[in-house]
């Protein structure tokens, strides 16, 4: 019996062996979580035809919409690790929405491949607007509070938790509103109107209205504003500090090294490809790769500092 136990235990061995070193042997999965159209849709399969090439082997795009993000990942998450089920998650999926909402994933729950793009947000304010500086923010919430309102487009999207590390981190927001709408596109038209007076989103949103930075949730300032300073700079303190909106591709938790490093390596060269890049370019996207570890090491300290903005907001 116990030879019988050997000999199957040395079978089970040799046979993942070999999956693990054939791989990829069928067509991958990359699952975007929100409805075709959308930016996740678009950067996937922007990604996908150079991610293939790379891999050597077929690659489809798949929708699979609702919840925020959380059906996809939820179904992700039940899904066996053999890694050709992948999922790009954002920030907000993969680590706000498991603290806030009833989800049967959470921080352990996948094997995080690669991130490919992120974009620290910033707070702005129309160009008419009087607010020249964070300063003069503070100093006019402290002398009128419960004047000013900030917008947002939804609690917990990332532009209500730019807007909360903002005012939470200047210690007053008790003395602000928060007025939040279904979408950025709303919450932009009602910042130009003046019916509030302050907005968190990227570079690419903010560049699509007349609007005015005064700060960036960045480790450094920014290329195209290079006068505006850093949310550090104004003395907001870590974790608040640094709010990026980024995303990657996960797998189920419990992947195979191997076949995590075959992943690692597509996601690596179809990045750098010249066709991904010129998608990159004309699409807006921020290119930010990371290989597994240090993907994974970010990954879990982003769900840390969110925990904190999740308290500071309330949620």
């Amino acid at each position: 019996m116990k030879l019988t136990y050997m000999i199957a235990a040395s079978l089970t061995v040799a046979a993942t062996t070999a999956s693990a070193q054939d791989f990829p042997e069928r067509p991958i999965n990359l699952i975007a979580p929100f409805n075709a159209g959308g930016g996740t849709d678009l950067l996937l399969r922007g990604l996908a035809p150079h991610f293939a090439e790379a891999i050597g082997s077929d690659v489809f795009v798949s929708n699979m919409a609702g919840g925020s993000g959380t059906v996809a990942a939820s179904a992700l998450q039940g899904q066996r690790a053999d890694g050709y089920q992948l999922a790009y998650m954002s920030v907000t999926v993969s680590t706000i929405q498991p603290q806030i909402k009833n989800v049967p994933y959470g921080l352990d729950s996948w094997t995080p491949i690669c991130s490919i793009a992120a974009s620290p947000t910033l707070l702005f304010v129309t160009n008419d607007s009087p607010f020249q500086s964070m300063e003069d923010v503070v100093a006019a919430v402290k002398e009128e509070p419960g004047k000013y309102v900030f917008g947002s487009s939804g609690p917990g999207a990332i532009t209500h938790l730019t807007m909360v590390a903002a005012f939470a981190g200047l210690e007053i927001i008790d003395d602000m509103k928060h007025l939040p709408f279904q979408g950025s596109g709303p919450a932009i038209k009602e910042l130009t109107a003046g019916n509030i007076q302050f907005f968190g989103d990227t570079e690419i949103l903010m560049n699509r209205g007349d609007f005015r930075p005064l700060m960036v949730f960045s480790d450094e300032r920014l290329e195209n504003f290079p006068d505006v300073p850093t949310a550090t700079e104004v003395g907001i303190e870590a974790p608040l500090n640094e709010l990026y909106l980024w995303g990657g591709l996960f797998a189920p938790a419990g992947l195979d090294p191997e076949v995590t490093a075959t992943l690692e390596s597509a996601c690596e060269a179809a990045v750098a490809s010249d066709g991904f890049g010129a998608f990159a370019a004309n699409s807006g996207t921020v290119i930010k790769y990371r290989g597994a570890e240090e993907f994974d090491a970010f990954y879990r300290a982003q769900y840390e500092s969110n925990a904190a903005l999740i308290e500071a907001a309330g949620l």
